[in-house]
């Protein structure tokens, strides 16, 4: 069984690791609207979306080497 703390523990690796890759992805997103290769908008949707799962796979990574 796993108790609060460990629960709190895990919810804090998630969330940050999502933040991490939402915030980088958005940025390299928005980075390549300036540039002019994609729209605006969308390089942000897609920026957040592969942040997201960059995130998920980083932690799975980081997780695995513990």
């Amino acid at each position: 069984m796993t108790t609060d703390k460990e629960k709190d523990k895990n919810f804090e690796i998630w969330l940050e690791a999502l933040a991490k890759g939402v915030l980088l992805g958005g940025s390299l997103g928005l980075i390549a609207g300036w540039i002019g290769i994609l729209p605006m908008d969308r390089g942000l949707f897609l920026g957040v979306l592969v942040g997201c799962l960059a995130g998920i796979s980083f932690k799975n990574l980081r997780e695995r080497r513990k």
